[in-house]
């Protein structure tokens, strides 16, 4: 199979995306607050990015891998000051998030700002107003 193409794979319906598993084997935990933040994302390679936990931090060599509005949402979360309560709930949001933009092609300016919105509110209240539109129409009481 020197010839494999994956996307054509993909587009035929040979395989589906959700097939496609994470890779969870490869990601480390940093635990303690004395560490370099550029050496760690250096040793887990150029795709790595670190993210906060309850009790430290998760470094994920596969971040840049992901769907571009899987990283967006992340990287707001992470920017908010979202801390996820522990590595399974870590990798079952990027999950959940790969799954919701599977059908959207990789590049978040073509994905809804609903379907955006939607994938943000799961980290809080205040996520609503960066996919534009009023804060009433998504914070109902």
């Amino acid at each position: 199979m020197d010839n494999f193409d994956l996307k054509k794979y993909l587009a035929e319906g040979k395989l589906l995306k959700e097939e496609a598993v994470i890779n969870k084997s490869a990601f480390t935990i940093v635990d303690n607050e004395d560490f370099d933040y550029d050496e760690e994302l250096k040793k887990a390679g150029p795709n790595a990015e670190m993210f906060s936990l309850v009790d430290g931090y998760i470094v994920d060599p596969n971040f840049k891998k992901y769907h571009s509005g899987t990283q967006e949402i992340l990287g707001l979360a992470d920017e908010q000051g979202h801390e996820w309560e522990d590595v399974e709930s870590y990798f079952n949001s990027v999950e959940g998030h790969e799954n919701a933009f599977k059908d959207y092609p990789d590049n978040s300016d073509e994905i809804p700002d609903d379907v955006l919105r939607d994938e943000a509110m799961v980290y809080g209240t205040d996520y609503g107003q960066f996919y534009g539109g009023d804060r009433d129409d998504y914070y109902q009481e």
